[in-house]
């Protein structure tokens, strides 16, 4: 049989070691079963003059090649779409049906909120006049800070995701709040000065969901920021 040519490498990661929005971006691609070819610009000159290449001279990482396109920090997401623009007709081999980790994570954060709700439930059914202040806050805080792990601001669809996931929890917990406060489940004291334990509740999984969402988003990076 004759010897075929090695094809060019799809998807390249350039990184270094040490930098966290690599490991981060790396990871992401791993769990989304995408094979890539990666280098180290430390260890690869060549690597760095590609990056400075694309970057306009400064040494920006992650930078994933996608056949013709460069990718500046991107999200697990962009890859994806990147891909499937520059190989439609082999996308399906080289992502699959991959998708961003953030959006795996939604039916996960609401699998892990139920499971809080019930357990919240259940401990306010034994002891209803005692306030479960951490309660509302885990129930607000899971499911967000799930989706927000692999979040990167500049993906769009990764941002809707979390607030979407904001929302979702948020209007759980309402509605969690509600059915104990129906079934007189919470009779115990408040700690922060409210009317009556329901209030409490819910100011507190608002304020968590818009404190976590907000973190998450602060503390991401955006393309195009430099990272080297």
């Amino acid at each position: 049989m004759d010897n075929e040519a090695v094809p060019a490498a799809r998807i390249e990661v350039l990184w270094r070691p040490g930098c966290p929005f690599c490991s981060r971006l790396r990871r992401g691609l791993a769990r989304a079963g995408i094979e890539t070819v990666e280098h180290d610009i430390w260890a690869d000159p060549e690597a760095a003059a590609r990056v400075r290449e694309v970057t306009g001279g400064d040494e920006t990482i992650p930078t994933v090649l996608v056949g013709s396109r460069a990718l500046v920090n991107p999200s697990v997401a962009g890859v994806v779409a990147a891909v499937r623009a520059e190989f439609p007709d082999d996308a399906e081999a080289l992502v699959g049906s991959a998708a961003p980790a953030g959006t795996r994570r939604l039916p996960v954060g609401a699998v892990w909120t139920i499971g809080l709700a019930v357990i919240w439930g259940l401990l306010s059914v034994r002891q209803p006049t005692t306030t479960w202040h951490l309660a509302p806050v885990l129930l607000a805080g899971a499911w967000p800070w799930m989706t927000g792990r692999d979040l990167r601001s500049g993906a769009r669809s990764g941002a809707v995701g979390l607030v979407l996931a904001g929302a979702g929890v948020f209007a759980v917990s309402v509605l969690a709040t509600a059915g104990l406060d129906r079934a007189d489940m919470l009779r115990g004291p408040t700690i922060l000065g409210f009317p009556n334990p329901t209030v409490e509740s819910v100011l507190l999984a608002g304020a968590t969901v818009a404190l976590v969402v907000a973190v998450t988003l602060l503390k991401n990076p955006r393309p195009g920021t430099s990272q080297a």
